[in-house]
């Protein structure tokens, strides 16, 4: 099945693109102590110890050793990164760090190459060499009922590196099949998408989408879209696909993670 590009369409970006800098409506505020303490940031240096991926968000969810994000913070510039150079950190409410874990594997609907690019299913759960100490940890939510929301992400322009709470609405995706034609970034499935009027910025990436009414996540934060002047962010909902892959990633113990991280980089190359 081959995407449109929506007419009109001048942007279709992950989160994590150059143009991400941008902010879109909603209105924020840092976040309370103690509150939302299992979301996190995600890096990934070269061997030189330069950072490719700097600054992408992430959540614990599913287990204390698995993290979920966005899978496009895994393949900057077209090309699939090693997730055994990445590591999660859980940061304390003065943007310190408070532990930092390495990511063992990755699960991602783009190790399939049909997938890849596709914000439809922007979706990667990491396995962490060990447990991270969070005891608040978000409930997950499908499809729940009211727009309110709140997106809670470390934006790379916090001067302060804290964590942001972003509040807006969310709304049906608007669009049918999209791509964007310079940077590849397609659409093959809106119904798995919502539209958002949070606050984002490079770095948001991964972002946990949360409804206050639900008391539960619902989403997270791949991307945005502008249509001539009208920019919106892109949140992706959770289904039982991606929950089933957490909850498999979650459950695996120990002895099986040296054949999964082999699995896993055969399936990102």
């Amino acid at each position: 099945m081959s995407a449109i590009l929506v007419a009109g369409m001048a942007a279709l970006a992950p989160g994590g693109g150059p143009a991400a800098a941008m902010r879109f409506g909603g209105t924020e505020s840092r976040t309370a102590p103690g509150a939302f303490e299992a979301v996190g940031r995600l890096e990934c240096p070269t061997a030189g110890g330069r950072a490719r991926v700097r600054d992408a968000t992430g959540w614990i969810l599913g287990a204390a050793d698995t993290a979920v994000t966005a899978a496009h913070s895994l393949y900057a510039d077209g090309a699939a990164i090693d997730p055994r150079n990445c590591f999660f950190s859980l940061l304390n409410p003065d943007g310190s760090v408070r532990e930092t874990a390495r990511v063992r594997y990755v699960r991602s609907p783009w190790a399939d190459a049909r997938r890849r690019s596709d914000s439809a299913y922007d979706v990667a759960v990491l396995k962490l060499d060990r447990p991270m100490a969070a005891e608040r940890v978000a409930a997950v939510a499908v499809r729940p009922s009211g727009r309110a929301v709140q997106l809670i992400s470390f934006p790379a322009d916090a001067a302060d590196g804290r964590a942001r709470i972003s509040n807006g609405e969310a709304r049906p995706f608007p669009y049918g099949l999209a791509q964007d034609g310079a940077g590849g970034t397609r659409v093959t499935d809106p119904s798995r998408l919502f539209a958002s009027s949070t606050e984002s910025a490079s770095g948001s990436s991964g972002g946990m989408y949360y409804a206050p009414g639900a008391h539960a996540a619902v989403g997270l934060h791949v991307g945005y879209v502008c249509a001539g002047n009208d920019c919106f962010n892109i949140g992706l909902r959770f289904d039982a696909d991606i929950l089933a892959m957490i909850a498999e990633v979650a459950a695996d113990s120990g002895e099986r993670m040296a054949s999964a991280d082999r699995a896993s980089m055969r399936a990102l190359r």
